[in-house]
């Protein structure tokens, strides 16, 4: 995941750790927990941190290695400690650090090959990396003492540095001066430029206008770090000189062990649909966890009729010590696709209005436009009814003083029913109001009633999408995190609508405050938040940048990709690969351009067709994005996988701004970190 192709000087102990991640071969999840055993096989180098190590909640191993005396390569391994021939090789290279004594001629023009004396080079070409002012140049033949470069193609007339880096390890820079100016791109207003080069060569130089340029990284190893360095070189009469080089710093937001930001708190109500999700798979992955479909009919689960009004039953709930615990309660209102039961030692917490209204709400809205949607429900206990219980259990769940709380949730195990545990149909746990805070902080009715709907809307997705998923095709796993949430949100997203375009503003407002807050908490700072969450249960910024993703798949291939998505045995990013149609690199660099662009009048893929994203998380809401151009800057960060950062490029009127992306110091990337950008002209 990240570490691999390093050099470093003698007795250096490298920057970067080197990481792996244990993923689940079936699912592609990450493994908790797992041995991993470091070793040095070949070079002159240490471990600095332990030999063994065990993987975090991300499926991440970490080791630390400090560089012997002896130039040359170095091998390590990370190796499986129950299993070791499943195993990975890191290639380092022990290095003395680059001499630059000369560049001859000291000026010539872009394109022009120009010879650099000195000492410590690599004789392999592509391993020099020979910067102009950050741009590389191509390295075109190579000795311990001389190399043959290229002037980058897209520098403009001016003076520039040179330095030469095996890998971040660089010489002192030498003045050089580009007497020349490169080819010039002119793009028109909305036209696309898109750059994917591993190596780092590609560069653009670009006419004065107002730009849009997203970093990203589209690698799918979830829990990677990707870093990277933006050069922007400025030419024009306000330009400032080469030494004026000037780095970056966000005006805002949260940066990944950077600059402070918004507090990311635990959500109490994610991390316990995390436990649940985490619960089923193990029940799954246990012999006999395929069942369910031959009970699904008739011969698991005995025939039940509809719930009456009044019907005493006893209900298996999951509580906050991981056990089963009975719950008597009461059928209180009985509607078309809904049967209300209330614990019998909570009774009278509701009037009978209260449950009517609450019924009318599943029963009118939430049920018929989540299952147009996605699918459909099982009915596993044949009575057509979901079981919406409220229960004291759920309250349980939250430790007082939290900051949020359990409204509700959906257990997938009771769709199992040879399972322990299993209440053998569909049901939905709801907290009940309780303003004098007996079982945790206090919560009132009308909190209650304000809160649980759009929780029963996005647990009602999970229920449909287990029926389709995991009873009718038979999955071997959960959909990963961060797509199945993604798609539960837009549930809620979904049944806002539905209050919206019959003009209740307000209670559609109930349905989309959630997804609202969580986006925006995404993008304060989209570079410092993976989209393909890989573990717990998600940070509310993970939650945002799922919910946008699939809204945005949504708007551009139509509502039925989220029926599509359901549908499938396929997981995460190759479900969604699957079904649009689109290689993740482009699909995810469309996402971002258009959540940036929406409001911008551009046709799709730059927009979300038929949303109005201004509209829907307010104006502004993409507050935290750097402008570069006035003047030569170097930008050096670190990028989670899938994840992009974005910035704003203003060339001088008169003149110019070259842009180049490469790796950690400015050297190449790694291939796996899929590190590219995207250039839009949009003024």
């Amino acid at each position: 995941a990240g570490g691999d192709g390093q050099f470093g000087t003698p007795g250096q102990t490298l920057a970067q750790p080197l990481h792996v991640v244990v993923r689940d071969q079936a699912s592609g999840k990450p493994k908790k927990d797992v041995g991993v055993r470091w070793e040095v096989v070949s070079g002159d180098a240490e471990l600095v941190t332990s030999a063994a190590t065990l993987t975090d909640e991300t499926g991440s191993a970490f080791a630390t290695v400090r560089l012997g005396s002896t130039p040359g390569p170095v091998q390590v391994r990370a190796e499986l400690a129950d299993d070791p021939t499943v195993s990975v090789l890191f290639e380092l290279t022990l290095v003395d650090r680059p001499e630059l004594a000369s560049v001859t001629p000291a000026e010539a023009a872009s394109g022009e090959v120009v010879v650099l004396r000195g000492s410590n080079f690599s004789p392999l070409p592509e391993q020099n990396v020979v910067r102009f002012s950050g741009v590389r140049g191509e390295v075109t033949s190579a000795t311990t003492t001389e190399l043959h470069v290229r002037v980058p193609a897209c520098l403009a007339r001016r003076q520039v540095e040179v330095r030469v880096q095996l890998g971040t390890v660089a010489s002192e820079a030498r003045a050089f001066t580009v007497t020349g100016d490169g080819a010039l791109e002119e793009p028109e207003v909305g036209q696309v430029v898109d750059v994917a080069d591993p190596q780092g060569f590609a560069c653009l130089r670009i006419a004065p206008g107002v730009y849009l340029a997203t970093v990203y990284s589209a690698g799918t190893v979830a829990g990677a770090q990707v870093p990277y360095v933006l050069t922007a070189l400025s030419y024009g009469a306000q330009a400032a000189a080469v030494s004026g080089l000037t780095p970056l710093h966000r005006r805002s937001g949260t940066r990944a062990g950077g600059t402070p930001g918004p507090e990311r708190r635990p959500d109490p109500q994610a991390f316990w649909d995390d436990e649940l999700r985490r619960v089923e798979e193990r029940v799954l992955r246990a012999p006999g966890g395929g069942e369910a479909s031959v009970a699904r009919e008739g011969g698991g689960a005995p025939a039940r009729t509809v719930p009456q009004k009044g019907e005493r039953r006893t209900f298996k709930v999951f509580n906050k010590d991981r056990e089963f615990e009975e719950v008597v309660a009461v059928a209180e209102y009985v509607g078309a696709h809904a049967a209300i039961f209330v614990e019998e030692a909570e009774s009278g917490v509701f009037t009978s209005a209260d449950l009517e209204a609450f019924s009318h709400r599943f029963d009118d809205v939430i049920h018929p436009v989540v299952t147009g949607a996605f699918g459909e429900e099982s009915d596993l206990d044949g009575n057509e009814r979901v079981i919406i219980l409220f229960t004291s259990v759920v309250n349980r769940l939250t430790p007082r003083g939290a900051s949020g709380f359990v409204g509700g949730f959906f257990f997938g195990v009771d769709l199992l029913p040879e399972r322990e545990g299993s209440n053998r149909g569909e049901i939905f746990y709801a907290l009940v109001p309780d303003p004098s805070g007996r079982h945790s902080d206090p919560r009132p009715k009308n909190k209650v009633l304000d809160v649980v709907p759009a929780i029963l809307a996005h647990e009602f997705q999970h229920m449909v999408h287990f029926n389709e998923r995991i009873l009718k095709l038979e999955a071997e796993s959960n959909e990963a995190l961060w797509l199945s949430e993604g798609l539960a949100q837009m549930a809620e997203e979904l049944v806002g609508r539905a209050y919206a375009s019959a003009g209740d503003e307000d209670d559609a407002e109930l349905f989309r405050a959630g997804n609202r807050t969580r986006a925006l908490r995404y993008l304060a700072d989209p570079g410092a938040v993976s989209l393909i969450v890989t573990a717990g249960q998600g940070t509310l910024e993970e939650r945002g940048a799922g919910w946008l993703h699939v809204l945005y798949l949504a708007a551009r291939y139509g509502d039925g990709i989220l029926r599509d998505l359901v549908r499938s045995t396929r997981t995460g990013v190759e479900n969604v690969v699957q079904r649009s149609g689109q290689a993740w690199p482009p699909l995810l660099a469309d996402w971002w351009a258009a959540t940036a662009l929406d409001e911008q009048g551009f046709p799709p893929p730059l927009a979300y067709p038929g949303v109005n994203l201004p509209e829907l998380l307010g104006a502004g809401f993409l507050s935290v994005v750097d402008t570069l151009g006035a003047v030569d800057a170097s930008v050096a960060r670190n990028l989670q996988s899938s994840s992009a950062e974005y910035y704003i490029v203003r060339p001088p009127q008169g003149g110019s701004v070259t842009l180049r992306l490469g790796g950690a110091g400015g050297a190449a990337s790694l291939p796996e970190s899929e590190l590219r950008w995207r250039l839009v002209r949009i003024d």
